[in-house]
């Protein structure tokens, strides 16, 4: 009995867990019903979380627990009827219809004791529920409670990172999270126009009141699906769904007409003013918006959010520069080179102030997901640009020169993470990787300042990365180095193993502790038959040089398979765990709570 309970606990954490503990629990008890249900909404109603009926999992219900066995379930302790439940609570339709008997229901706690839910289990018989019962009811409510708690925890630092606390809408930062997710065909940016006076004249309290006033007005104008943001202290961003453009824009207009027609349609929904402790505010807008063009070939791409969000900006700064109340971005507002520019400045200012932060992919045993170890990525976050892609700042570093200054910023800051996980009593299991640029170890000083950066770190906990395209652009000198770091004790990875450079002869030389099989090759599993046989070749010849593997980028059940059957024991992706901040990654996967 405990041994199945065991089992359907371990799946705390995933997405299953609920549905899999109920279908267990009616096993273990031998009851036909069991359900998982959420009160923290109105503690008079409860939301079922997982229902299982006879074998079988349900659509989830709410029901009122007003004259129900559940409303009877105290702050603490189990609560039992063993027979004669229909008799006891005639006005409980769920109990006539579902015809049950018995019984027992167990409340779902926090660590500090506030009620969560509700844990039951039915029978249609007469049961007697003995102590090992209750013990099993009690040991099942105590893993679910610690669950939801954690969900609830989630979900606020999500609230707290990714939505305006004025406003209620999503923030700039939750903006780029979505625009990571879906492509829009256009957006709107509109800025209230002489907002600063309002502030200046009425104080910042009226202008809060405003600044709700324009997101609630907002809000009851667009469509259901369109995405509604406040990106800086009088901006807003419109995401149109194409349903919402229909309806609001004629048909048969170009987008640039659409746009306009678009733009209209804000300024009208502000024609009446915006009233504040009787004070009348007529407010108007400036727009800029940036739209996906016609496509003129196979070979164009659609662009990504981040870049139509950036062109909306440029587009809103070009029609404030020009006094118009709206503009829609075309090339000559800004080139290439002034963006690389401008970038490149945003980002010298970042490095001067560390402005950057870590984000923490976990590695995993594929075959039970146990957590072996981490990576240490590197992000930006811009307060004009929203997040940078590593792909473009990387880019700057190496060609301004700067990416020695980053890379030590890297791994002084993954070491001092390191200690501070330690000192949280939730240290990270195995070793944390770390990307390493060539130009961090073509300098005489390479050792020295290492063993500086990672000071107070046993550096057997840390895995440097260094790619196999950077490590061929001058071999010779890296293989130097990187024997030199390897005698000072530090442990190597070969980073995108097999895209391209034929080094497999300094493979020995290297002394890697670590190949990483490149995520172009995972991709493809099931999908070529030649990726498959390099992936096995990649395996062959690790575990002839006595390597471990990681396999990069696992996306899929099937992927994980393969790699599993093949001979691969560890990977990273996001079927695993996407990267995530220090804290998020801690509660995640480093809590003493958390079983992995």
């Amino acid at each position: 009995m405990f041994l199945r309970l065991a089992n359907a606990l371990t799946r705390s954490g995933y997405s299953d867990f609920f549905n899999t503990l109920v279908l267990e629990l009616g096993s273990v008890l031998d009851v036909e019903y069991v359900l998982i249900a959420n009160t923290v909404e109105n503690p008079m109603k409860a939301r079922t979380l997982a229902l299982m009926a006879r074998g079988e999992l349900l659509d989830n219900i709410s029901y009122d627990l007003k004259g129900s066995p559940c409303e009877t379930v105290p702050e603490r302790e189990s609560c039992a009827y063993e027979g004669g439940i229909l008799e006891r609570f005639p006005d409980d339709h769920l109990l006539v219809e579902l015809g049950v008997q018995s019984y027992i229901g167990m409340p779902l706690l926090t660590s500090d004791g506030r009620k969560l839910g509700i844990l039951v289990a039915m029978s249609t018989e007469v049961t007697q529920f003995d102590d090992l019962a209750h013990e099993v009811m009690r040991i099942a409510a105590a893993q679910v409670g610690s669950e939801l708690e954690r969900s609830s925890q989630q979900e606020q630092i999500q609230a707290l990172t990714y939505r305006d606390s004025l406003t209620g809408l999503t923030n700039r930062r939750g903006l780029h999270e979505q625009l990571l997710k879906q492509t829009p065909e256009a957006i709107f940016l509109a800025d209230i126009r002489r907002f600063k006076t309002i502030n200046d004249v009425y104080t910042s309290a009226v202008g809060d009141e405003v600044l709700r006033a324009v997101a609630e007005r907002l809000q009851q104008y667009i469509g259901s699906e369109t995405i509604l943001a406040r990106v800086s202290s009088d901006e807003f961003a419109i995401l149109p769904s194409s349903a919402d453009l229909a309806a609001k824009v004629a048909d048969g207009l170009s987008l640039l007409e659409q746009g306009e027609a678009y733009a209209r349609q804000i300024a009208l929904w502000f024609e009446s003013p915006v009233i504040i402790d009787n004070n009348e505010f007529h407010l108007d807008f400036t727009i800029g918006c940036a739209g996906q063009t016609s496509l003129a070939n196979d070979q164009d791409k659609a662009l990504t959010g981040a870049e139509l969000l950036r062109r909306a900006s440029v587009a809103l700064a070009d029609a404030k520069a020009r006094q118009h109340g709206y503009a829609f971005f075309n090339s000559s507002m800004i080139s290439a080179m002034e963006y690389r520019q401008l970038l490149f400045e945003r980002f010298r200012k970042a490095l001067r102030e560390q402005n950057f932060q870590l984000y923490f992919q976990p590695v995993f045993s594929l075959k039970d997901r146990k957590l072996v170890g981490a990576e240490a990525l590197c992000r930006w976050y811009d307060d004009e640009f929203g997040w940078i892609s590593p792909l473009d700042f990387i880019a700057i570093a190496e060609t301004r020169g700067l990416m020695q200054n980053l890379g030590d910023w890297v791994v002084t800051a993954a070491c001092q993470q390191l200690l501070a996980w330690d000192s949280d009593g939730t240290p990270l299991p195995g070793k944390l990787a770390i990307n390493i640029s060539n130009k961090q170890i073509e300098s005489h000083d390479t050792i020295q300042r290492f063993e500086q950066l990672t000071q107070g770190v046993d550096r057997n906990r840390l895995l440097l990365e260094l790619t196999e395209t950077a490590m061929m652009r001058a071999p010779e000198l890296n293989l130097k180095r990187i024997r030199q770091l390897h005698e000072a004790g530090f442990s190597w990875a070969i980073d995108d193993f097999g895209t391209g450079y034929s080094s497999l002869s300094y493979l020995t030389q290297l002394k890697a502790a670590v190949l990483k099989i490149d995520r172009s090759f995972v991709s493809k599993i099931e999908h070529s038959q030649h990726d498959e046989t390099i992936i096995q070749a990649i395996i062959v010849m690790a575990k002839a040089l006595q390597m471990d593997l990681i396999a990069e980028g696992i996306e899929s059940e099937a992927q994980l398979e393969y790699l599993i059957k093949s001979g691969c024991h560890d990977g990273q992706g996001f079927l695993l765990g996407r990267p995530v901040p220090a804290d998020e990654f801690a509660q995640n996967w480093l809590s003493p709570t958390r079983k992995n």
